[in-house]
């Protein structure tokens, strides 16, 4: 994994080449999403490609034995693209040769897809419609650090690249705000799959459950507006 740190002020952002793992300090969920559509299991630890190719970003990794949900393939079914974890809007490739052969679903009823492919103006050329090649924001994690500011990682789980600014709003479990501020990424935009750290410079005194979310005002178009929002246990420096 590279990271490219760049600062430690306020505002500051660390761009990450691959989507990690949710924080271990978020609140489990009390409800299950239904799993929809065909899915397959992983025969070993494999990487997941921004495009079906391994020279791509690499968007993520899963653990051999996982299961996945196929969303499409490529043309000659050599390629499959899935949803890992199932019930999350990550999308990327995977080869079709580290499945599980016998727990294939029937390629056959798999739409064939084309993937995106940024060209150098940081557009997409080809692909999908242009309707769905849209960025989708997420707040994957959160953390306190050792100077008891608070970090949270933006990830582009969406399959069009964001360039621009964007809002972030840090609130209490009561509604309390203890947190505003701008995101500016037109410098460096986030591609699919791409992270970016924040050193909000907002400091965390008490312990308690957060609320952090990015566009709350809506002003990006995104895949999803359903998953801005991102609900955490943080320990603040008073305890």
């Amino acid at each position: 994994m590279i990271v490219i740190v760049a600062g430690v002020a306020i505002g500051a952002i660390w761009f990450i080449d691959a989507s990690e793992g949710e924080s271990s300090d978020a609140v489990p969920e009390a409800t299950h999403a239904v799993i929809e559509g065909p899915v397959a299991i992983v025969a070993l630890t494999s990487n997941v490609y921004g495009r079906p190719t391994r020279t791509a970003d690499l968007v993520a990794i899963v653990p051999e034995g996982r299961t996945v949900r196929v969303s499409g393939r490529t043309d000659d079914s050599e390629w499959l693209r899935i949803i890992y974890p199932v019930t999350s809007a990550l999308e990327g490739w995977v080869p079709a040769a580290n499945m599980v052969a016998a727990a294939l679903p029937d390629l056959a009823a798999v739409p064939a897809v084309a993937s995106l492919v940024l060209g150098e103006d940081g557009e997409v050329d080809g692909g999908l419609l242009d309707s769905q090649a849209l960025p989708d924001l997420t707040v994957s994690s959160a953390d306190v650090q050792s100077n008891g500011q608070l970090a949270v990682r933006i990830t582009n789980v969406g399959r069009a690249p964001f360039a621009g600014q964007v809002g972030l709003r840090i609130t209490t479990a009561d509604g309390e705000i203890v947190g505003v501020l701008d995101v500016d990424l037109e410098a460096s935009p986030l591609g699919p799959g791409r992270s970016a750290s924040i050193n909000t410079g907002t400091v965390v005194t008490a312990t308690g459950l957060y609320v952090i979310e990015v566009d709350p005002a809506n002003d990006v178009e995104e895949a999803s507006e359903f998953n801005n929002t991102r609900r955490v246990l943080l320990v603040g420096t008073g305890g």
